[in-house]
C-alpha cells in the first residue's frame, strides 16, 4: 500500500460519509426524544427475519469507506493500523448511527447492520492492503478498454452508461420490466414441463434488452471488434446475471434468472445483432430499440421514471437507475447522431 492523500481520495470519501449519513436517516423527519436503554439494541436477540438484500447493501454501503480510510490513514512500516483505524471508524460510525435511528419512527436500529457495516469497513481495509495491484489491474483494464472502444471522448459517457447498466442487474429484472414485470422464480431443477409453461412476458423482455444492449455498445466499438466483442458482451452479460442472482436469490429458486426463456432469449439477441443488416445500421437500430424500451415502459409500467422500491437498498436503487437507463442512452446517442450530422 502506498500513501493515499490526495484532494480527490478526500472528496470520494466525504461523498462517502455524506451517502451513509443520508441512507441512515433518511428521512430526517418525525425526530423523538432518544429512548431510555438506548444502546440495548446492541445486545438484542439478532433479527430473525433477513434477507440477502439487506446483508448485501449493508456490507457494500460500508466497503468504499473502509477502503479509504485505510488509504488515507496509511503509514509506512504500520499496515495494520490504517485497517484497525478503518474498522473502527466504520464500526462507530455504524454505532452512531444505528443509535440515532431509534429517534425516528419508521427505522429499526440492529446490531446486525452494525456487524455487518463492520465487515464492510474490515473488508474494505483489506483490499486497501492491495491498492498497488489494484492499480495495476486498472492499468491493464484501460489497455484492454483500448483494444475494444474506440478511443475519442466522445465514447467514455457511453462506457460509463455500460457500467451503469451492469449495475442495474440488482434489480433482478430486465430493463423494459422494471417496475410491471413480475420476477421470474422457478426451482433450479424443475424446468419447464411443455411449452405452455414457458414464460413469454420474460422471455420478450430479456430478449428486448439485450438486444438494444448489444445495439448500444456495438456503438462504442473500434472497427474489427464486432462479431467477436458481441461474443464477448453476452458472455459477460449472462455471467453478471448468474453473479446477481446468486448473491440476491437462495439457490433454489435461480432456475427463473438461470431459465430456459434467458437463455433463449439471449442466443436470440445475439443471432439478431451479428446480421449483418443490424451490423450496419447498429446506430439507427440501437436508436430504435432504446425508443422501443422507452415506450413499453410508458405503456406498461404504472410509474416508468419512478418504479417500486426503496432507494436506500442495492435492488430499489438498481430499479431506479434502471427506469432511467434508457433515457440516457437514448439522448446520449441522439446526441451524437446530431453531431455526426452536422459535422
Amino acid at each position: 500500500m502506498l500513501p493515499q492523500r490526495t484532494p480527490f481520495i478526500d472528496l470520494i470519501l466525504a461523498l462517502c460519509l455524506v451517502v451513509i449519513v443520508v441512507g441512515s436517516l433518511y428521512p430526517f423527519s418525525g425526530w423523538q426524544p432518544l429512548p431510555s436503554g438506548a444502546p440495548a439494541f446492541l445486545f438484542a436477540a439478532l433479527p430473525r427475519y433477513v434477507t440477502r438484500n439487506d446483508v448485501s447493501t449493508n456490507l457494500i454501503a460500508y466497503l468504499p469507506l473502509g477502503y479509504l480510510l485505510a488509504l488515507r490513514g496509511f503509514r509506512p512500516g504500520h499496515r495494520a493500523l490504517p485497517m484497525l483505524f478503518a474498522c473502527l471508524a466504520g464500526s462507530g460510525l455504524s454505532i452512531g448511527l444505528e443509535g440515532l435511528q431509534q429517534m425516528l419512527p419508521g427505522r429499526i436500529a440492529s446490531n446486525l447492520d452494525v456487524l455487518l457495516n463492520s465487515l464492510g469497513a474490515l473488508t474494505g481495509a483489506l483490499l486497501a492492503l492491495h491498492h498497488a495491484r489494484w492499480r495495476r489491474a486498472l492499468a491493464v483494464l484501460r489497455r484492454w478498454q483500448l483494444f475494444w472502444f474506440r478511443a475519442d471522448a466522445q465514447t467514455r459517457p457511453g462506457l460509463w452508461l455500460l457500467l451503469l447498466w451492469g449495475f442495474t442487474q440488482f434489480a433482478l429484472l430486465p430493463q423494459p420490466g422494471v417496475g410491471w414485470l413480475d420476477l421470474h422464480l422457478r426451482p433450479i431443477d424443475m424446468p419447464p414441463a411443455d411449452l405452455q409453461q414457458l414464460n413469454v412476458p420474460w422471455f420478450l423482455a430479456v430478449l428486448l434488452e439485450m438486444t438494444t444492449l448489444g445495439a448500444f455498445a456495438a456503438c462504442l466499438l473500434r472497427p474489427g471488434r464486432y462479431a467477436s466483442a458481441m461474443l464477448l458482451l453476452f458472455i459477460s452479460a449472462f455471467a453478471l446475471k448468474l453473479l446477481v442472482a446468486a448473491v440476491l436469490l437462495r439457490l433454489k429458486v435461480m432456475g427463473g434468472i438461470l431459465s430456459l426463456e434467458t437463455l433463449a432469449a439471449l442466443v436470440l439477441a445475439l443471432w439478431l445483432l451479428l446480421l449483418p443488416s443490424v451490423s450496419r445500421r447498429r446506430r439507427g437500430v440501437a436508436i430504435g430499440l432504446l425508443t422501443l424500451v422507452a415506450a413499453s415502459r410508458l405503456l406498461f409500467a404504472p410509474a416508468p421514471l419512478w418504479p417500486s422500491g426503496s432507494l436506500l437498498n442495492l435492488v430499489g436503487l438498481a430499479r431506479h437507475l434502471a427506469a432511467v437507463w434508457p433515457w440516457l442512452a437514448l439522448i446520449y446517442l441522439l446526441y451524437h447522431a446530431a453531431r455526426t450530422r452536422r459535422h
